[in-house]
């Protein structure tokens, strides 16, 4: 799901480089290319021909272009991206839903909704709800507040999903803001006293803030999970529940030890804070003390070129001492975008460092990586609880991503670990098949490689599951209702429903290996 921040962040892309004034002279796509019933819908888009594009405005999920008295509202949903002067007329095989071209600019929405309105409408919705948008400058916590208490009777889940309530506040946002309040996602909004309920809110809208900070600097945002897609705490180390829970059935993943069922044994004073961006938003155009200094940065050796870490007095490879640092170096510009935070830390794990080494004969990378026990606190590393989360097998969107080593009767045992492939000798990536067809939902080896690097081999993952009645080979789903089976997997027919034969077999789990499957 395209959260608030990703759509901001696509309404300022548009506001930074699409001009004012422009006219447009022709839309395509295949919203507007259908035949069938909304041949009046179609023909009101296209009497946009010839009109000025007058500006951009977001509303949590929404984004709204504006051309003169008509207006288009988008939304992303799902999986929906924008592209703007894109030479290529497919993005990812996919064909643009809605293509603008206008007088010197042409703007391409995949994926995504696109519906006309009113301008005069629009500018009043934003107005309306501008206060609430958890992604908006004009964002007021008062307000928030009062909106989520008039929802007594709803679970916390449900009402931060709802975009009449806090606009732009998605499935991730919501899973991590209720882990940072301390707060089970089935606890009612009357459960919660007036203190616990400002400091949801104000969790949701620190966690908003590093969503965004991360996505417009590109860095990694899952390093900042505690919960979402996590197999553990990184708090207590404690199993993560994963179920679908609210009106919705939405993904739902939370820590039954960190996050209280009971609201008054949530204390906030003892709750553990996460570093907050809040002070970097409100101090933006002046340097302040958050702007990492000169000798904060990773640096290089002048002699064999190699990075060391910014605690290093000389280098780990050659030992030659690290040059000093002049005064007039130590001012950095805040445009920077080097920000320090002792929790938030805007990099890769120090795993491996990648150097493009230029030469005479082109360019090269040199990789350097760490073949010692994985790095922890004690050894200047990153802390055990940013290693990357296991990205989880998409059938029946639950969190299948392990295989069990014994099955029940009828089963054979599934090797502890993964293949090799025969290229590189790496262990192979368990990945899904989700192209329609027979093999939809069957799990697959293939090299772990980046795809220019990648090998052509390939391993199915389950030919020792069992066969269903119709005689083809079973997929593992995991349960997501809450009880005493919840994160049990277990073996159905791949069949969808309506054709699924009554097959079921626990796949009982002995000792249980984990995956990154990259799907």
């Amino acid at each position: 799901m395209v959260e608030g921040p990703g759509c901001t962040l696509n309404g300022e892309k548009i506001r930074s480089r699409v001009q004012k004034g422009q006219k447009v002279k022709e839309l395509r796509g295949s919203s507007i290319s259908a035949k069938g019933n909304d041949q009046e819908r179609i023909s009101v888009i296209q009497r946009l021909k010839d009109s000025p594009y007058t500006g951009v405005a977001t509303l949590g999920k929404e984004l709204f272009l504006y051309f003169g008295p008509k207006a288009l509202r988008v939304h992303f949903g799902m999986n929906g991206s924008m592209r703007i002067n894109s030479t290529e007329k497919k993005h990812g095989g996919k064909i643009p839903v809605l293509e603008i071209h206008l007088t010197k600019d042409t703007v391409c929405f995949f994926d995504s909704t696109v519906e006309i309105r009113l301008s005069d409408d629009c500018e009043q919705r934003l107005r309306a709800f501008q206060p609430l948008d958890v992604c908006s400058p004009a964002f007021t916590p008062s307000r928030s507040a009062e909106a989520v208490r008039r929802h007594g009777g709803r679970m916390l889940c449900d009402v931060l999903l709802d975009q009449a309530v806090m606009p732009g506040v998605g499935n991730i946002i919501k899973n991590e803001a209720l882990f940072d309040a301390g707060l089970h996602p089935g606890v009612k909004v009357e459960q919660l006293s007036d203190e616990q309920l400002h400091h949801l809110v104000k969790m949701t809208r620190d966690f908003t803030l590093l969503f965004y900070k991360c996505r417009k600097s590109g860095s990694a945002l899952w390093t900042h999970y505690k919960v979402y897609k996590r197999p553990h705490c990184s708090r207590c180390s404690g199993a993560i529940t994963v179920c679908r829970l609210g009106d919705n059935g939405r993904m739902t993943y939370f820590c039954e030890r960190c996050q209280k069922y009971d609201p008054g044994s949530v204390h906030i004073s003892k709750l553990p804070v996460r570093n907050t961006l809040i002070g970097w938003v409100e101090s933006r155009g002046a340097p302040n003390e958050n702007v990492a200094k000169k000798e904060e940065e990773d640096w290089a050796c002048h002699l064999c070129t190699l990075l060391n870490r910014p605690n290093a007095k000389s280098c780990d490879a050659c030992l030659s001492p690290r040059a000093q640092v002049h005064k007039d170096e130590t001012s950095v510009p805040f445009s920077s975008d080097l920000v320090r935070y002792a929790c938030n830390n805007f990099s890769k794990p120090h795993e491996e460092r990648k150097l493009n080494w230029r030469s005479v004969f082109g360019t090269s990378t040199l990789v350097l990586s760490d073949l010692s026990a994985t790095p922890g606190p004690s050894r200047g590393g990153p802390p055990a609880s940013s290693s990357q989360p296991h990205k989880k097998m998409r059938i029946d969107d639950g969190p299948a991503n392990k295989l069990s080593t014994q099955t029940t009767a009828g089963a054979q045992s599934i090797p502890c670990k993964p293949p090799s492939c025969g290229s590189h000798g790496r262990p192979a990536l368990l990945r899904v098949v989700h192209k329609e067809g027979d093999n939809k939902g069957r799990r697959f080896y293939t090299c772990s490689q980046p795809r220019e690097t990648k090998c052509n081999f390939f391993e199915w993952a389950d030919l020792h599951f069992p066969s269903c009645h119709h005689g083809k080979r079973c997929v593992m789903r995991t349960v997501l209702k809450l009880g005493p089976n919840n994160g049990r997997d277990f073996y159905t027919c791949g069949f969808q429903k309506g054709k699924q034969c009554d097959y079921f077999q626990w796949a009982e789990s002995g000792n249980s290996f984990s995956f990154l499957s990259g799907c």
